[in-house]
C-alpha cells in the first residue's frame, strides 16, 4: 500500500485575499513522488459589520442650514474585513427642523457590500442672534417748541434686524421709546432685536438734539411751514401759507447725510418736492428761509 500526502499552497487566507486566489495541491507518495495541480480558491466576506449610534445636536448657520458628517453619529463600529463606508439617510437640515429631534437612520457597510444600520436623533438648534444694524450718530433740529419727538427707527428702517431662522424679527425694543419727546442735549439711543429662539442682539447710536432752527423771539414763526402728505410716496408738498420768503430746501437721511438739495427762492405759497428716488426710509427736511431754518421729518413710503 503506497501512502501519499497533500498539501496546499497557500493554505492561510486573509481579508487581503478576498476573491479568487490560484493555489497549488502537491501530492508526494512514499517514495518521494509528487505531481501537481492547481485551483482557485474563492475568500469571501459574508460577516455584516457592527455598529452603534449616538445622538448629535447641530447647528444651523447663517444661512439657516445645516450638513452633517454621518460618521459624528457612529459611537463605535468594528468589521472583519474593515468599514469601507459610513452613510446616512438625512444628512441635512434647515431651520423647519428645530424644535423636534430627527430620526436617522445610519449605516456602515464594509468592501463586499456587507452593512448594518443603526439609528440617531440629531437635534437642530439655532444659536445665532439676529444682525442688528444701527445707523452712525446724528444731529438733528429740535420741532417746533424744542423737542425733538424721538421716531420708531425699526418701523422706519433707519434700524434692521436681520435672522438666519425668524423672518420678520418682531420682538424687538428701543430706548427710549418711539414717540418721547427730548430736549436739547446728546442721548445714546439703543436697541434689541430677539429671534424666536431667545438669541438677543444689541446696537445702540449717539443722538445729538440741537434746538429748533430759527424759532427765537426774534425770528420769523416758521411753524406755519408743513409738509404734506406725510408719509409720501412720490412727491411731498411744502406749504408756505405765509408765504414766508424761502431760500432752499436739503433733505437728509437719518444718518445726517444730504441727499439733496432744492432752490426754493422762487416758492410762494407751495412748492412741490420730487421724492420718488428715494428709499423708503425716514428723512429730515431742512427748510431755510430769510428769517432762519426749520427741520421737519418726512417718512417715504
Amino acid at each position: 500500500t503506497t501512502n501519499v500526502t497533500f498539501s496546499v499552497s497557500p493554505d492561510t487566507f486573509t481579508c487581503a485575499e478576498l476573491g479568487d486566489n490560484d493555489v497549488t495541491i502537491t501530492v508526494t507518495d512514499d517514495a518521494g513522488n509528487t505531481a501537481t495541480c492547481t485551483a482557485v480558491v474563492t475568500v469571501e466576506d459574508i460577516t455584516n459589520p457592527t455598529v452603534v449610534c449616538m445622538d448629535a445636536t447641530v447647528e444651523v448657520d447663517a444661512n439657516g442650514t445645516a450638513t452633517i458628517d454621518p460618521a459624528i453619529l457612529v459611537a463605535s463600529s468594528d468589521d472583519a474585513c474593515g468599514v469601507a463606508a459610513i452613510s446616512a439617510d438625512i444628512v441635512d437640515f434647515t431651520c423647519d427642523d428645530i424644535g423636534t429631534p430627527v430620526e436617522v437612520t445610519v449605516m456602515v457597510e464594509d468592501a463586499s457590500g456587507n452593512s448594518a444600520t443603526c439609528t440617531a436623533m440629531v437635534t437642530v438648534v439655532d444659536l445665532l442672534a439676529p444682525t442688528l444694524t444701527c445707523p452712525a450718530d446724528i444731529t438733528v433740529n429740535a420741532d417746533t417748541g424744542d423737542q425733538y419727538s424721538l421716531p420708531d427707527y425699526f418701523a422706519t428702517g433707519g434700524v434692521t434686524a436681520v435672522d438666519n431662522c425668524t423672518d420678520p424679527v418682531v420682538i424687538t425694543s428701543q430706548t427710549p421709546a418711539a414717540g418721547s419727546l427730548l430736549d436739547p442735549g446728546v442721548y445714546t439711543i439703543a436697541f434689541t432685536a430677539e429671534d424666536a429662539y431667545g438669541n438677543e442682539s444689541t446696537c445702540e447710536f449717539e443722538l445729538t438734539v440741537d434746538k429748533a432752527l430759527g424759532i427765537n423771539d426774534n425770528s420769523i414763526n416758521l411753524s406755519s411751514l408743513t409738509l404734506y402728505p406725510n408719509p409720501a410716496s412720490d412727491y411731498v408738498m411744502l406749504s408756505n401759507p405765509k408765504n414766508i420768503p424761502l431760500k432752499d430746501v436739503s433733505i437728509y437721511d437719518v444718518t445726517g447725510r444730504l441727499i439733496k438739495t432744492i432752490d426754493a427762492s422762487q416758492t410762494t405759497l407751495e412748492m412741490t418736492i420730487d421724492i420718488s428716488e428715494l428709499a423708503s426710509a425716514t428723512y429730515m427736511v431742512l427748510i431755510n428761509t430769510e428769517g432762519g431754518q426749520i427741520t421737519k421729518q418726512l417718512v417715504k413710503e
